[in-house]
Formats: structure tokens, sequence, C-alpha cells
């Protein structure tokens, strides 16, 4: 069995603060730029297409199970986990979120596990949600990690002002899901306010692969001002965060319902709202960023058009990462999406190209970035992660990536730098729609021996770093 085989075969916190939110469970809001918002979910917009019996909550360190004034049932941890003990946040701290007045502490084990039952073979979406609310009186916030099914999901910084949430949509391998919080440093005790998963109907987010866990790291409402919309106006229990990017004008629909809405169904109060260029020759730009790393992302773009309006032409390309995605023309009253998968060095840029023909600028209503687990930050780390399409050093510490396996993954655009990963030995990328030149830096990747790009729609000529290496099986 050749390294191909073998291999082949087998982002970001939110923070909230605490001290304004409004029942039935959100919160006012200070993220990534976004000024002060309530989020606040409007039962009038609910579309009550998503029975709840498939969805766990867990209120973390409450004594007792309960009902909410929604009607839907909260758990206690007693049937999920086995360690930690009940704490509840100093009366200073306290929220009108039920849920975050208490916490489930744990100080003794190193690392603590939360089972949660996964009937479905379908993908869920998981949500683990902190509030230090000082509990302990020491003003202390502690730092330790998260992480599921034995891999990282990140490491939660806690802070006395805000409470800080991770989101990730994960397709479990078996009939549960492990939530683990991991001490990683001396009296810095792991804790955790509010868990809950949902399991996701089958024809969501087709475009991404089913066999990875992508993590949440952009979800934007344009156009709204101030408020974050969750369940129950989204019955799947997203978090839409308001967004006016500067230089664009905030527009809301002369409708307040969808007729026709994309296969991710989206809540019709994020769709209502949209951002536009200030003119029909304006670009919109949008950019997302990651710091420093290489990541692999998944953008999915919202559209209609907010006015019925006879003799006008909206139109515009999508452009993600300087690669031509598609063309849309918004129709009145219909949501449309447009995903792409894409590689990207630091930001994630999205832009909106008025076409000759459109006397309309460009418009956005929503959008939704999500980041493959592993492709960032550490992804050899913890050293018992395994991923099909990632195969790590046993001997380096830290473990190495040595070879990248993304054959069919959908991936468009060009390959972004990732020469900094001179460890790698294997890159198959064939069966993609990957474009432009290939880069020079490939074959100069000093332990690289397999490369595979078959079957994309690369243009010029093969480097010669590539076909002059002999330690190179180029394809």
């Amino acid at each position: 069995m050749d390294l191909v085989e073998q291999c082949c075969r087998d982002f970001t916190s939110l923070e909230m603060d605490s001290s304004n939110i409004a029942p039935p469970g959100l919160a006012s809001r200070e993220s990534k730029g976004i000024d002060t918002c309530v989020w606040y979910g409007v039962a009038a917009f609910t579309k009550c297409c998503q029975d709840t019996w498939d969805w766990l909550r867990i209120d973390c360190g409450s004594d007792t199970s309960y009902k909410d004034a929604n009607g839907d049932t909260w758990n206690s941890d007693d049937d999920y986990v086995k360690t930690g003990d009940n704490k509840q946040v100093a009366p200073s701290s306290y929220s009108e979120v039920e849920q975050l007045n208490t916490l489930r502490v744990f100080s003794e084990q190193n690392k603590n596990c939360y089972t949660l039952p996964t009937p479905s073979s379908t993908r869920y979406l998981v949500r683990a949600m902190f509030w230090y609310g000082n509990y302990d009186g020491l003003s202390k916030p502690s730092i330790f990690d998260l992480e599921f099914d034995g891999n990282k999901w990140a490491t939660v910084v806690t802070n006395m002002n805000n409470f800080t949430y991770y989101e990730m949509i994960y397709a479990t391998r078996g009939d549960s899901i492990s939530i683990c919080l991991a001490r990683t440093q001396d009296q810095q005790f792991p804790f955790i306010s509010r868990l809950e998963s949902i399991q996701l109907p089958d024809e969501m987010y087709p475009q991404m692969r089913r066999d990875m866990a992508w993590f949440n790291s952009y979800r934007c409402d344009y156009g709204a001002n101030d408020t974050i919309l969750g369940y129950p106006a989204d019955p799947y229990n997203r978090i839409w965060e308001p967004s006016i990017p500067p230089g664009l004008r905030p527009v809301t629909a002369n409708f307040t319902s969808i007729d026709v809405t994309s296969v991710n169904d989206p809540p019709d109060s994020a769709i209502i709202t949209a951002v536009e260029a200030q003119s029909s020759a304006d670009t919109i730009d949008l950019s997302f960023g990651f710091g420093n790393v290489s990541h692999l992302d998944h953008v999915e773009m919202y559209f209609t058009e907010p006015f019925l309006q006879t003799g006008e032409t909206r139109s515009f390309s999508v452009i993600v990462n300087n690669n031509y995605v598609n063309t849309t023309n918004p129709e009145y009253q219909n949501c449309v999406s447009i995903g792409a998968n894409s590689l990207s060095f630091g930001t994630l840029n999205v832009q909106l190209v008025p076409t000759n023909e459109s006397t309309l600028p460009p418009i956005i209503n929503a959008i939704e970035v999500y980041t493959l687990k592993g492709w960032s930050g550490e992804p050899c780390l913890p050293n018992d992660t395994i991923w099909q399409w990632l195969k790590c050093s046993t001997d380096d510490q830290p473990p190495r990536v040595t070879a990248i396996c993304l054959s069919g993954y959908g991936l468009q655009g060009a390959l972004p730098d990732f020469s900094q990963m001179d460890a790698l030995e294997v890159i198959d990328m064939h069966n993609n729609t990957l474009d432009g030149e290939i880069p020079d830096f490939l074959g100069k990747l000093p332990n690289l021996r397999i490369l595979d790009l078959r079957d994309n729609d690369f243009s010029g000529y093969v480097p010669r770093t590539i076909t002059d290496n002999k330690q190179v099986d180029f394809k």
C-alpha cells in the first residue's frame, strides 16, 4: 500500500457580554468588531419545521431538569458526565439567561468527558458555552482545552466580562459524541455552562464533506442593527450575528417571509435584511481574518432581491480568494445560496462584482464561514487525532503533517502558499477544480515524494522545480 492509499483511507471563539441578556437564551455581545447587541429569538419568525425531540440541551451545573419559557427541556448533567461539581455564578454576575447562572466545575481529574447520545448517523450541530461569572470569588478565570472524540476542538480562554461559545458541525462515527474538558495548567480548573447538540437534515450544506468536522468561524446577518438571531428564529439553533460592514448600505426587504429558500434553510429574519454597495458600479469586498495560517474553508452566501422593481436588473459575480465561483441574479422573495470550498492563507476574501448589464448594486443578505478541523492551528495534536485526509509523523515533537489527501473535496481556486509545511511527503489533491498556475514551491518541499494534481483546471507550465525533481512522483 503506497502512502496515498494509506492516507486517503483513512476556529474561533465568540464572546458575549453576559450583563445584559434577554430571554429566551441570548445576549448582548462584543465579538469580531460587532457592536453591543441583543440576541433575541422572535417566535413570529419561527418556521417550526424542526422537531426538538432530537435536540439535546444540558444546563451544566443545574441540580434538576426543567422546561424553559418556550416549553423546551433542559437536562441536568447527571446522565451525561460522572465527575464535577455544580456551582453558581456570583450574584453580581447573574444573567437573564437561566442556563448561564450555573456551571459544572472539574477540579479533580485532568480530563472530564460528557457523552452525548447520537442515535442517528447524520451530522450534528454541537455548541459548548462557558461563563465564568466569578463563581469561586477569586476573579481568576481559567484556561483549558475543549476536545471532541479525542480531538482538540479549541483552547478555551475565559474572562470576567464575557461568555464564550464554540460551535461545530460533525458526523459521529458511533452512537455518541464525547465532549471533554482538559486541564492544561495547574490550578486552572475547567468548567462548562451549557452544552447542546441538534441533528441536521442530510441535505444541508452539501459541499461540506460529511466525514469532516467543520468549525463555525463566522455567521453574519447582514443589514441587521443589533439583533443576534438564534432559536426559535432559527429552528436549527444557529446563531446569526448582525453586521453592517463599513461603506455598505443596510437594506430591509418590503416582505417578511421567504417563498422559496435555500436547502440550508436560513431563518427568514436573517434574509429580509441585507447590505448593498453604494452604486451599481461598486464592488462589495468582504474579508474574514484567521491569522497567519493556512486553512481550508467552506463559505456559504445567501442572496435575495428585497424589492420588486420593474425595469431594473441586479446581477453580479461571486469571487472567493480571487477565483470566480458563480454569477447570480437575486430573485424577489426567493433565497438562493452559493457555496464554495477554498484554501486560504491568512484572510479569506469574498468579492461581489457587478456585471455590465446590472443597473442595481451587488447585495448580500447573510454568510456563513466554516473551517475544516485539522487544516489550521495544530492539526497533529493531540497525538491520537485521526483524520482521513491527514497523516502526521510519529517521531517529531510536536508531530508534523506528512501527507495531505484531499482528492474529490470540491476545492476551488488557486493553491495558497503552504511552503512552511516542509515535512510533507504526500500531496494528493486530484479530482477538484483547482485553477491558476501550479505553485513553484511544491517542487522545493524537501521531503515530498508524491504529488498528485490530476483532474483539476490548472493552467500554464509545470514548474521545473517539479519536473526536474527526481524524488517526486508527479501525476
